[in-house]
């Protein structure tokens, strides 16, 4: 039966990779070089982001609760009145005011005046002392006559007094006048100092303001007839 002889099927050959199309091939490669690429750049972008972002001020110096000192303290002798008797009792009390104002805390105190002879009929300059905690402010006062038994004076000073509570205390008032800072911190201040008028401090104060990544420092200036004055600085944010 040779005319008649089948042959079996040859096995089926086990199958092997399939072939990626062209159009298909494109597409993948496409599709993993963008994974590729954004993922250096998304990682580039979030490491800008990281470093634009950074906060250098965060955490520096140590929290500020709220103060236990008086808003303004006075000199613990009433105000004399300037027409009546020497005139230099009216300035000293006015500029223990001053220093008080800038002490921010009411410690010991004295004043005097070199100004033997003044009546304050004839223009005069002379200095003033007041002794705060042992340091001694020194005043250079200008007098002039302004009228009968007046006179105007100004006084100037390159030095102050400031003191730890009362810097605490002061930044904490105006920092917690509203509800928008956060996270108050100052560094460490000395008990008491005497310090330049119109120059910053080298310490600072911190806070968070609810509006900004960053935190903001506050410079602060003393002042030789009022309190220090406190100017907020801000980092520069982005992305």
């Amino acid at each position: 039966m040779d005319g008649d002889r089948q042959y079996a099927e040859a096995p089926a050959q086990p199958a092997g990779p399939q072939q990626a199309r062209p159009g298909r091939r494109k597409i993948l490669l496409g599709v993993l070089a963008a994974l590729l690429v954004c993922g250096g750049l998304c990682g580039v972008g979030q490491l800008i982001t990281n470093v634009v972002n950074q906060d250098d001020w965060e955490g520096l110096g140590r929290p500020v609760t709220s103060p236990a000192v008086p808003e303004s303290p006075k000199p613990t002798w009433p105000k004399p009145n300037l027409l009546y008797g020497r005139p230099d009792p009216g300035i000293r009390h006015t500029l223990e005011q001053n220093v008080l104002d800038s002490a921010g805390v009411l410690k010991p105190m004295t004043s005097s005046c070199d100004n033997k002879g003044f009546t304050g009929e004839h223009a005069a300059t002379f200095d003033c002392t007041v002794t705060y905690a042992g340091l001694d402010v020194v005043y250079t006062v200008v007098a002039t006559p302004s009228g009968s038994q007046l006179f105007k004076w100004t006084a100037t000073a390159e030095r102050t007094v400031v003191t730890r509570d009362g810097l605490l205390a002061l930044f904490h008032r105006q920092y917690t006048s509203d509800n928008r800072w956060s996270d108050l911190r100052c560094d460490e201040f000395p008990e008491v100092a005497l310090v330049p008028v119109g120059k910053p401090l080298p310490q600072f104060c911190y806070a968070k303001l609810d509006d900004r990544i960053k935190t903001s420092r506050i410079r602060i200036t003393p002042d030789a007839d009022s309190p220090p004055t406190l100017e907020t600085e801000h980092q520069e944010e982005g992305l």
